[in-house]
């Protein structure tokens, strides 16, 4: 009963993510792989080595089930390349920043075990927020920020938060938020509904760094944000060298919110 439980849940995210059509030249394409032997990279990212925490793995979306009706819109979970995290970051505050960095508030929706608020912590930011909808992922998060905090790695305060990134409500204040493709276009339309009514009135208080953009096109359509910049992101030897999932051809963007026109 409890395989058959996950392999409907699993049928569902696909279904969600993929369509029918999608779901089944996966399926086929599972009967179809041969089973020689595999080639691997090493599991443990040296970031998690050399800092004594827990931020590798690869966790696909369908195993990613917390009981919430957005389960079916998680993409997956995998912890962004370090050197393309603070290459994009140095980009930002280089030529998009309004103000002083400690003037605005982090926030990454849909955290993981939190490697991107690890990192974001050490720039300064007024406030760094992880919101991760998967407790036992919410739960490693917060336990790498304990660690992260005892090895007196950050220059800003950091919290996660288990919740669906739909219901956070954004701090007061100018903002950043970063998305690495956590979930797909209808749980997107629902942040930016959420933006739409925290950020009324406070144009350009707030930016958006999307890392794989593939519901890009909810920003680009919408009146109230600007593209600032799309572009690939190149990683470093030591990155290339673990990375299961990044490709060089790896977009990431930069939005704006300029408020309705």
């Amino acid at each position: 009963m409890r395989r058959l439980t996950t392999t409907l849940a699993k049928l569902r995210w696909s279904l969600a993510q993929r369509g029918l059509l999608g779901t089944l030249r996966a399926a086929s394409r599972r009967i179809r792989s041969p089973r020689g032997p595999r080639i691997t990279k090493p599991q443990k990212h040296p970031f998690d080595l050399r800092y004594g925490v827990d931020t590798s793995g690869l966790i696909g979306g369908g195993d990613l089930r917390s009981g919430h009706r957005h389960d079916i819109f998680n993409t997956a979970y995998y912890g962004m390349a370090p050197s393309r995290f603070r290459s994009v970051m140095s980009r930002w505050i280089a030529d998009d920043i309004h103000g002083a960095i400690d003037s605005y508030s982090f926030v990454d929706l849909g955290c993981g075990k939190g490697r991107a608020v690890l990192m974001a912590s050490e720039f300064g930011f007024r406030d760094v927020v992880g919101v991760e909808l998967h407790s036992g992922l919410a739960k490693i998060a917060e336990a790498n920020v304990a660690a992260w905090t005892a090895s007196a790695r950050a220059a800003a305060p950091m919290r996660i938060l288990n919740k669906d990134a739909a219901e956070f409500v954004f701090p007061d204040g100018a903002c950043l938020l970063y998305l690495f493709h956590p979930f797909t276009a209808p749980v997107l339309t629902r942040v930016i509904e959420r933006i739409e009514a925290d950020f009324a009135g406070r144009p350009g208080l707030l930016d958006v760094i999307y890392f794989n953009p593939e519901a890009g096109e909810l920003l680009d359509a919408h009146p109230g944000f600007q593209r600032l910049w799309t572009g690939t992101v190149d990683m470093s030897e030591e990155d290339a060298t673990v990375d299961w999932v990044a490709s060089s051809d790896d977009l990431c963007s930069i939005y704006r919110w300029a408020g309705h026109k």
